[in-house]
């Protein structure tokens, strides 16, 4: 509702480009680089109090996004929209998680959440354009109060979760180094999410390579729309029938490879320039990295508690969600870099996102096929 319209905003109170990237960029970095601190915090004082805090904290930061004028009022609210969302995603993952134990169930969940993001990305932006018309500050209230409603929806109605005596013994001896030094010395998972932490980069360019391609073929910015709806309109309709035939056809470890190699080998369809309808390659590109995320996303998250004690899932999806966070930095970064040469090519730019998908694709199935092999020998 309110991120799209941001940069815009920022321009109209005369700020330059320089301060428009520090306020953008501190809000990705205060999110993506304290998912982990967020995780842990999740894990030592329960699920339910991070989420509470952290919608209060982003209810504090769309206010100050919406009444700022001041670049260090406003840089302070884009660090608390951030912030917010490092506190209460991880333990929303893990709180999800750990309510479902059955892989299956928890797919179905995961997917679903999904969906109901992909219905805020395509409502929201609405939203903010009509609310758009009679002010910024109006955007930044109203996305306060949404929160502020959830605030009160979760305070009463979010259950407190069930602990057991031995993991209120856990807690009391819990030691954040040790927990993070367990995660990194499980080589399984850190295969995992360095693999599949490469959606991070492939998502991303969505913001930054698309737009540019759209405007150098076609130089209508209004197909950057088109591609944004398409996406969120088949994220809707179609992830939950997709969820359905992976749970019992595909399985886990070919949803994932599938996924990512769809989501890589999508961005050719960007070279394709065709002159009687030229958002026709976007469409398809849209189409085909759509089912690419609706194979692969729910599943990846859904997979994390198969490597995470109960008592610490939500600093493991923490750690994912930071590798993300990396890979996208340094995705974005190496883009922004290429974007600027003078010999830019996309068919070679293209072929790299596939071939990085394709990489993904191959070592996401063979190390779940491995992970799940040597489980069931546990089991057994």
């Amino acid at each position: 509702m309110l991120l799209p319209y941001l940069a815009d905003h920022l321009y109209q109170l005369g700020l330059t480009s320089w301060h428009v990237g520090i306020i953008i960029g501190l809000r990705v970095l205060s999110q993506q680089g304290l998912f982990l601190i967020g995780g842990t915090l999740g894990d030592r004082f329960g699920y339910k109090p991070l989420i509470l805090l952290g919608c209060s904290v982003r209810i504090l930061g769309f206010i100050m996004l919406g009444m700022g004028e001041t670049f260090a009022w406003l840089i302070l609210g884009a660090m608390f929209t951030g912030f917010a969302g490092a506190l209460f995603t991880p333990s929303s993952d893990a709180y999800l998680a750990s309510e479902y134990p059955d892989a299956r169930v928890r797919n179905q969940v995961f997917s679903l959440k999904k969906m109901a993001g992909e219905s805020g990305m395509l409502l929201g932006p609405l939203a903010g354009l009509t609310l758009l018309s009679w002010s910024f500050m109006s955007i930044g209230l109203s996305a306060a109060a949404i929160f502020a409603l959830l605030l009160v929806l979760q305070w009463f109605y979010l259950p407190e979760q069930r602990v057991s005596a031995e993991s209120e013994e856990e807690t009391a001896d819990f030691a954040f180094w040790r927990q993070w030094g367990s995660m990194i010395r499980k080589p399984m998972f850190m295969k995992f999410i360095l693999a599949a932490s490469v959606n991070s980069i492939l998502f991303h360019q969505l913001y930054l390579s698309v737009p540019h391609q759209i405007h150098v073929m076609t130089g209508n910015e209004s197909i950057l729309t088109m591609v944004f709806m398409t996406t969120s309109i088949l994220g809707v309709f179609c992830q939950l029938p997709v969820s359905k035939w992976i749970v019992t056809r595909l399985g886990d470890a070919p949803s994932m490879g599938i996924g990512m190699s769809l989501m890589g080998c999508a961005y050719l369809a960007l070279q394709w320039h065709y002159e009687p309808m030229l958002a026709l390659p976007f469409i398809l590109y849209a189409a085909l990295f759509s089912f690419g995320t609706m194979l692969s996303f729910p599943v990846m998250y859904s997979y994390i508690p198969n490597f995470a004690p109960r008592r610490e899932m939500a600093s493991y999806y923490g750690l994912y969600a930071c590798a993300g966070g990396v890979m996208a930095f340094l995705g974005n970064w190496i883009t922004g870099w290429y974007l600027s040469l003078d010999s830019f090519s996309m068919g070679i730019f293209s072929g790299c996102l596939a071939l990085l998908g394709l990489i993904s694709g191959v070592s996401l199935f063979a190390i779940v096929s491995i992970h799940q092999r040597e489980e069931k020998v546990l089991v057994s």
